[in-house]
């Protein structure tokens, strides 16, 4: 893939044509006799396990006296993991992928909390999942792995590589990647090793991973998988689903206190009325077993999907969306103040039971949320699938990704992440990639469209920073204009987002309550912290900026939601937009 510099690089690819009709073109030999008709939509499904414990046929690498996939070490403490210090054998074939391997242990560290969290088994299973649209001219994949993140350009793992491993033959225009944002899986992006400075990554494992989603997307492409379907799309929210009501908190209550609190979901039937997939996308944290966990799991994700295959049939596939700021609850800023029952209580709302017990009833409420709308949900006439992408670069400021660059944890392909592309003085220069797809009935009118974003967007840019964004401290506006609303962008009547897609850069944040991060272990502060912003629940005070610390930099936002509006055929609204002005069009 080449990608262009950023004077030029937005390269928009739309599918609007008579391909969406189908049959279109072709005349009726014989109207007393019409040809069968040609399905508008094929679906094709496939699930493919991640899990990093026990004999694998398609591992063959060294795996610890826990079960883990790990380096082999002498355990002299006896408390089943490797600590720094104990003799280990270095495994030649991670040091052939990364040279830097040699003299660390390469392990499954679990990413999303702190460092030296090393896995010490397996409760449940993670999983690359895949569904594959097919219309008269178009073929997609939707891929979603349980990880905290991916990179799509790893110099030796990563999206792209996985994409070097597809037969061109399986006709795919687009694939769709994502990661569920599971904070109990392995290290995939290489910050949360040993220590802070040591990389988190097992080379070996993540050739493994490359390996099992090019597979798992093989499998759902076949011609042989591909199904007539026909859909059924469901939203629903807290107000008609009381499953869902004080689930998802606002980080260290952050203002705005706003969620996507939206659930939506589509359901693709066989001929024969029998679910293929269905497509689950929701907006919160798969965090709710926290840090003290040592078990590889995918969280509430896991029994969400369990729930509704168990309800429905078929294969779930769970894509995370909008969840930048959004946390699962049990990590309530305060508590006893978002209820769940209708006497006011939430017993989710509490930090002394974050076991699996919790976890799964977590998962269900929301599986069963998913299930009811999708019962009475509404058929579509889908008769085609249009898909637009689009390649540029952001240019970053973040000097802990810099840093972590330096130093080798990430592994970035240089080659595609050269400073080059950016311009001068940028710290890090990220190429990004993002996707519309749309269903669309025969007259062309989209019945869903689903953007994506390559990170952890706020749902502020969702819904519309002008309308959502905090008002409780005008002293603490920076001055930047306000990025477009992608959903209002959209005209479909069911819209989708999808985050981390296909990158995992950090979380998105509005420009005008972004405040970067002092230094690589300092957070920025505003002018209000500490005050109060919500009379209703005093107790919630504004708190420092922790998410730009983990954010690539402020011009993330306006890029992702222009380039978004760009690739919904909006261009007037981006060329009139002052945060759009500012981030495609300055010199």
């Amino acid at each position: 893939m080449v990608l262009r510099r950023p004077s030029s690089f937005c390269l928009i690819v739309a599918f609007v044509a008579c391909g969406v009709f189908s049959g279109c073109g072709d005349s009726d030999p014989s109207p007393s006799a019409p040809p069968p008709a040609v399905p508008a939509l094929r679906v094709g499904v496939a699930a493919v396990k991640l899990t990093p414990c026990g004999p694998n046929p398609d591992y063959d690498g060294p795996i610890t006296p826990s079960g883990v996939w790990g380096e082999t070490f002498t355990d002299r403490n006896g408390n089943g993991r490797w600590d720094a210090g104990e003799p280990f054998t270095d495994d030649p074939v991670n040091t052939a992928l990364d040279p830097k391997s040699l003299h660390k242990y390469d392990g499954i560290f679990l990413a999303g909390f702190g460092n030296d969290r090393i896995a010490l088994g397996c409760h449940d299973d993670l999983w690359a999942r895949v569904i594959v649209l097919q219309g008269p001219t178009r073929k997609v994949a939707l891929v979603s792995v349980d990880f905290v993140g991916e990179i799509l350009h790893g110099s030796y793992y990563g999206f792209a590589h996985v994409r070097d491993r597809l037969d061109p033959a399986l006709g795919l225009d687009a694939i769709i990647f994502s990661s569920t944002h599971d904070h109990e899986a392995p290290d995939t992006l290489g910050l949360w090793g040993v220590s802070q400075f040591s990389d988190g990554k097992f080379p070996r494992y993540l050739q493994f991973v490359d390996q099992q989603v090019a597979r798992a997307i093989a499998a759902a492409a076949a011609p042989s998988a591909l199904q007539p379907a026909s859909v059924v799309a469901a939203r629903t929210t807290p107000l008609e689903a009381a499953t869902l009501r004080g689930l998802q908190v606002r980080t260290r209550c952050r203002p705005p206190f706003f969620f996507d609190d939206e659930l939506r979901a589509l359901r693709f039937l066989g001929t024969d009325g029998s679910t293929i997939a269905t497509l689950i996308n929701w907006n919160t944290h798969p965090e709710s077993l926290e840090d003290a966990n040592v078990l590889v799991s995918a969280d509430f994700v896991g029994y969400l999907r369990a729930r509704v295959e168990a309800e429905l049939g078929g294969t779930a596939v769970y894509f995370t969306g909008d969840l930048g700021a959004v946390e699962i609850v049990g990590d309530t800023c305060v508590g006893g103040a978002d209820a769940h029952n209708d006497d006011g209580t939430n017993e989710f709302d509490r930090r002394d039971d974050l076991g699996y017990a919790r976890t799964q009833r977590l998962g269900e409420l929301v599986g069963d949320a998913t299930v009811t709308a999708l019962r009475s949900g509404e058929t579509l006439p889908v008769a085609g699938v249009e898909v637009a992408s689009t390649q540029y670069y952001i240019a970053g400021s973040n000097a802990l990704f810099d840093f972590a660059n330096q130093i080798g944890l990430l592994d970035l392909d240089m080659s595609i992440f050269s400073l080059d592309h950016c311009p001068a003085g940028t710290g890090i220069c990220a190429a990004a990639e993002q996707h519309a797809l749309t269903l669309a009935d025969r007259a062309g009118r989209p019945l869903v469209q689903l953007l994506t974003a390559p990170g952890e967007l706020f749902p502020e840019l969702f819904y519309g920073v002008d309308q959502f964004h905090r008002t409780d401290c005008p002293a603490a506006n920076t001055g930047q204009p306000f990025e477009p609303s992608l959903r209002n962008a959209m005209t479909a009547p069911y819209r989708f987002l999808i985050g981390l897609s296909p990158d995992e850069f950090g979380y998105i944040v509005p420009g005008y309550d972004f405040y970067p991060a002092i230094s690589i272990d300092e957070e920025a502060s505003d002018a209000c912290v500490g005050q109060p912003f919500d009379p209703s629940h005093p107790r919630r005070t504004v708190p420092t900026h922790y998410h730009e610390s983990l954010s690539l930099g402020m011009d993330i936002a306006a890029t992702t939601t222009c380039y978004g509006l760009k690739l919904l055929g909006r261009d007037a609204d981006v060329a009139a937009n002052p945060a759009c002005r500012r981030a495609l069009f300055a010199p």
